[in-house]
């Protein structure tokens, strides 16, 4: 936040007082697509995560093994916490410009290229959609066994049983994975940083990082604390609503 000095009668120079131009300052230039940007990359990302995610997640609860269940809780958390440099350095040696990975991707899509928002969305799903896994599997697990013989007894399908059913019961599970997801992607910075560099993709971290390296010439640490009080807003109101989604669905799997 800018700090101003104020010329007031009988007090020494050098009083201060609070402003908000640095919060205006938001709305405008690089700041203002650095927020679209990354709105829509965690958006995409998170989407992208839960749907995969969310498909191993149910895949896995289906085996009914509390070995299986283990073993992927633990690999889920080890890799749901992995990333920075290490694991952009990994995807440009994986993917890179050349080889047999990229040359499949880019059968699929030929625009495709590793050091673009798609990039970056592919090396997200790193440790996003292990994340939806380790968030979403005890609720596909705590699925009763006794509602699908209810819905099989009164003549229900399986599509019967997810419609009226399964969905609704793990819907807020999945609305809170998904909202913590989106501030994970939110707040990524290393990982972005070291793939596409600090300029090539205004992001809210990167802008920060910029701000603050820059702010001995330009005095762009008041920007850089606007910057991260935005950030820090977006983090309370994902915490909010992940624990309120979380809550909800704990309500009806354990009654």
């Amino acid at each position: 936040m800018t700090i101003t000095s104020l010329a007031v009668p009988g007090e020494a120079r050098g009083s201060t007082a609070f402003g908000w131009d640095n919060f205006a300052a938001l709305g405008s230039g690089s700041r203002s697509l650095a927020l679209q940007n990354s709105l829509f990359l965690s958006s995409a990302s998170a989407t992208v995560a839960a749907v995969f995610g969310g498909i191993c997640a149910w895949a896995i609860s289906t085996i009914k093994s509390k070995t299986v269940d283990a073993v992927t809780a633990v690999i889920s958390s080890v890799l749901a916490n992995d990333g920075g440099v290490p694991l952009a350095f990994a995807f440009v040696v994986a993917v890179g410009n050349t080889g047999y990975f990229i040359a499949l991707i880019t059968a699929v899509d030929p625009s495709f290229t590793l050091y673009s928002t798609k990039g970056l969305i592919l090396m997200y799903q790193y440790f996003l959609i292990p994340t939806m896994i380790l968030l979403t599997l005890p609720s596909f697990t705590a699925l009763r066994q006794q509602w699908r013989e209810a819905n099989t007894s009164l003549g229900g399908t399986t599509f019967t049983f997810w419609r009226r059913v399964g969905f609704p019961v793990i819907m807020p599970a999945l609305l809170g994975a998904w909202i913590l997801m989106f501030g994970s992607a939110f707040g990524t910075h290393a990982s972005a940083a070291v793939l596409i560099g600090t300029g090539a993709l205004p992001l809210i971290p990167l802008e920060i990082a910029g701000q603050l390296a820059g702010s001995a010439a330009t005095g762009g640490e008041g920007v850089a604390m606007a910057l991260g009080v935005t950030t820090g807003v977006v983090a309370v109101i994902v915490l909010i609503a992940f624990n309120a989604l979380t809550r909800r669905t704990a309500r009806w799997l354990e009654s």
